[in-house]
């Protein structure tokens, strides 16, 4: 915690003193950098988030807004983004075309809601095909890295 102490030099003049304290916390295992998002109110009852600069306006998925993407959109969004920016890096290292797409099919399951039968098709150069297959375990490492190894720490946190 930090707070300003307005302090009284000899001469009268007034200069502001930075005191903080910090709580000491178990290290986390291999931290490469901690990142944070924010999830805000946005335009027309719809969200906004802000991640790192970036802002992403988010329409509540309604038959107002049936083509708005959903949370399970949106997370599919993130693994295949991931896929494609990993397999760019692998073609880039290997001196191979860098052109790739992917493309993604899922189905959505009620009771308990949750996302099933997900598939990832990712479409790369004819000249990469005979590196199919390390590329393929790359990326299989990549995805099971990005894993969460248990759920994340939920803190609520009421304001008036």
């Amino acid at each position: 915690m930090s707070t300003l102490k307005p302090a009284t030099r000899h001469d009268g003049s007034t200069a502001v003193s930075l005191q903080a304290s910090v709580a000491v916390r178990e290290p986390e295992p291999d931290p490469v950098s901690r990142d944070a998002l924010f999830v805000i109110p946005g335009r027309g009852g719809g969200l906004r988030a802000s991640i790192r600069g970036h802002l992403l306006e988010l329409a509540e998925p309604s038959p107002a807004h049936r083509l708005a993407p959903t949370p399970d959109d949106l997370f599919i969004t993130s693994i295949a983004s991931e896929l494609a920016w990993s397999t760019r890096h692998f073609l880039r290292a290997h001196g191979l075309p860098d052109d790739v797409s992917v493309s993604a099919e899922w189905r959505r399951l009620e009771n308990p809601p949750r996302l099933a039968d997900v598939g990832l098709t990712i479409t790369v150069d004819e000249a990469v095909e005979a590196m199919s297959d390390s590329l393929e375990d790359a990326l299989a490492g990549r995805i099971a890295a990005r894993a969460l190894g248990e759920p994340p720490r939920l803190h609520l946190r009421c304001v008036s």
